[in-house]
């Protein structure tokens, strides 16, 4: 048995007992030791061979029996107790993304629930975010959890297929034998909706991923197992694609399955327009070489759009790669930091490096090679969210706590914009709280020191195109956000006079989560997003891409119209608790999927400059 399978053993031991309600530290010794067995460069069962395996950092007397029960027999009479012991239910529901054992455990002992069909029927009855700690974002993953569990899914949205990317990318990488692994595919690409997590690794002669990751303990079925390729499906019905490469294709390799097709075929044309092969390049791998032959003898250089991926691809991200500059080599770094190892490919075409997040074919070969490419957005250059929820309405955290995480994240400040009082469901706030609530801001203004709170509100576009609260209140907000959250059935039309009355208010600043969609759950509602842009730039309205990975709205191909018609965008994570700030890094990939700069989003401006703006469109608002 492997340090990774004894690993994924501790783990679920650790799940356990915490479902059970053991005390936290031994809960904490499970998942310590796992880790620890994750990064051990030296096999366990040569540990175990000379009597050391307490020499495993956390590691005791305890803990090392079970290691060696393991190890000798292939099985744990400790785990296979505690598996009989907690309702399966229970352990059925740590398949579902980000709910974890210790939320498990609280809904378990709060709400009663031991199945999961109870599970989805509390979600969808609202009585999750009863929970302390707990909001209609729990609720909204579960019910998506739930219902991938119950069907395998042709697509699943970025935010359930990266983590498990990233996770699965650094337990690899412990399985001996393998040297490098990287996230492919469309992930790596940053696509809001992903077929499969593709991996590209590495590998010696003899090493044991075919034999170890179809136990990974998520994994429902292998697909196909063979000596370049491993295909497997999890039980949430996310494929997973591993291509196994020796270590010399690795960089030609991760190149040809980051995709699009599109791109892979337009260089390709390229490189033949100029006498050159893909063998030039450096690229003359089996897949490349391939392709190569299916393009010149087709004689077409592939068609626009997202394309198809590798074996099936859609992997990675590289969030902090800038457009004209190549990243740095992977010589002498890390195997698990997933650096680009492309840059030499396209400096042989006489061409920039191009960030996995612009490979669609959409004019960035082009833009290249005029030297226009973007010096694209990154995470480091956000000093600020405008749009977050606190306890006063759906949010699940102080104003105070959503500040401190805020600024843990660096940011010089931030909007709280609970929502307005027609939306009950998520306890929208009266006139009279809205009081309370910019009294403690005012408090919390004096007491926090190096972040600035603004007061503000996410109001709702009423179904006849009023505002939830009269200008009277509206005008007393430092910043106002209005989106629409009823009436998405209603006919193109009507709701175009709705965004449009909202776009045209004197006291709107950004328009919200824009068309209303949510990914893999809910279709936009009829709107010409078009017609919307023109507004905005007509009325100096900032747009809004919602970053949580449920929503991404608007999307990469709006915000790459919104910056041809000089629309600021805002970067915004909705936030309903601490956690959710790293939401951030979604909304600010699909900006830069959009070609978006820095200077195109309002967020990254220094906050003297963002309020003079915000205040310099009301006054052009009202003077209309």
């Amino acid at each position: 048995m492997t340090n990774l399978e004894l690993a994924w053993a501790l783990t679920e031991m650790g799940d356990l007992l915490e479902l059970k309600g053991e005390e936290p530290f031994k809960v904490r010794a499970y998942h310590r030791a796992a880790r620890a067995l994750e990064n051990l460069e030296e096999e366990a069962a040569a540990l175990y061979a000379r009597d050391a395996l307490e020499e495993i950092p956390g590691v005791g007397k305890n803990l090392a029996k079970k290691i060696a029960e393991l190890l000798t027999t292939g099985r744990s009479a400790f785990l296979e107790n505690l598996r009989r012991e907690v309702p399966p239910g229970l352990r059925e529901m740590l398949a579902i993304p980000g709910l974890g054992s210790r939320s498990i455990r609280q809904i378990y002992q709060g709400l009663g629930i031991t199945t999961l069909e109870e599970l989805e029927t509390a979600a969808q009855e609202k009585r999750i975010r009863t929970l302390p700690g707990m909001g209609s974002k729990t609720e909204l993953a579960i019910l998506r959890g739930v219902e991938m569990l119950k069907e395998v899914r042709e697509q699943v949205p970025v935010g359930v297929a990266r983590p498990l990317a990233l996770l699965l990318r650094d337990q690899i990488l412990a399985i001996p034998g393998v040297e490098r692994v990287a996230i492919a595919g469309s992930v790596r690409r940053g696509c809001e909706m992903v077929g499969d997590v593709d991996l590209v690794v590495a590998v010696q002669p003899g090493n044991q991923v075919a034999d170890v990751m179809p136990r990974y303990p998520q994994v429902k079925e292998v697909l196909a197992s063979e000596p370049d390729r491993l295909s497997l499906r999890t039980t949430l019905g996310v494929k997973i694609e591993i291509i196994l490469v020796p270590p010399e294709d690795f960089a030609a390799t991760l190149f040809y399955a980051t995709g699009s097709k599109a791109h892979r075929r337009r260089l390709i044309s390229l490189a033949a327009s100029r006498g050159l092969g893909v063998a030039d390049l450096g690229l003359a791998t089996p897949r490349w070489l391939a392709e190569e032959k299916a393009v010149l003898a087709a004689g077409q250089e592939g068609t626009a759009g997202e394309g198809e991926d590798a074996a099936g691809e859609t992997g990675g991200l590289q969030i902090g790669a800038v457009g004209q500059e190549a990243p740095p080599a992977m010589v002498g770094r890390p195997a698990r930091e997933d650096q680009p190892a492309e840059p030499f490919f396209y400096q042989r075409l006489g061409l920039p490096y191009i960030v996995p997040e612009l490979r669609e074919d959409r004019g960035e070969i082009e833009a290249a090679l005029r030297g226009e490419l973007p010096r694209l957005i990154t995470l480091a250059d956000i000093r600020g969210d405008l749009h977050m929820h606190s306890r006063y309405s759906d949010g699940v955290a102080t104003i105070a706590a959503m500040a401190a995480a805020a600024q843990a994240r660096g940011y010089q400040y931030i909007a709280i914009t609970d929502h307005s009082r027609s939306l009950v469901v998520a306890r929208g706030l009266s006139v009279e709280q809205l009081k309370a609530q910019r009294e403690e801001i005012v408090r919390l203004k004096e007491e926090l020191a190096g972040i600035t709170i603004l007061a503000g509100i996410e109001v709702d576009i009423l179904a006849d195109g009023r505002l939830d609260y009269e200008d009277d209140v509206l005008k007393e907000f430092d910043l106002v956000i209005a989106s629409i959250h009823s009436g998405f059935r209603q006919e193109e039309e009507q709701v175009m006079t709705r965004l449009e009355a909202a776009l045209r208010h004197p006291y709107v600043d950004i328009l919200g989560h824009p068309t209303g969609r949510m990914l893999g759950r809910r279709r936009p509602y009829a709107v010409d997003v078009t017609r919307i842009i023109k507004l905005a730039a007509e009325t100096g309205t900032i747009l809004e891409i919602n970053a949580s990975p449920d929503r991404l709205d608007l999307n990469d191909t709006a915000a790459r119209l919104a910056k041809e018609y000089g629309v600021p965008i805002a970067i915004n994570t909705d936030a309903h608790d601490p956690n959710r700030l790293a939401d951030m890094e979604y909304g600010v990939l699909t900006a830069r999927r959009g070609w978006l700069e820095p200077e195109n989003v309002v967020n990254t401006w220094e906050l003297e400059r963002l309020l003079a703006r915000l205040k310099r469109n009301r006054g052009n608002c009202i003077k209309q």
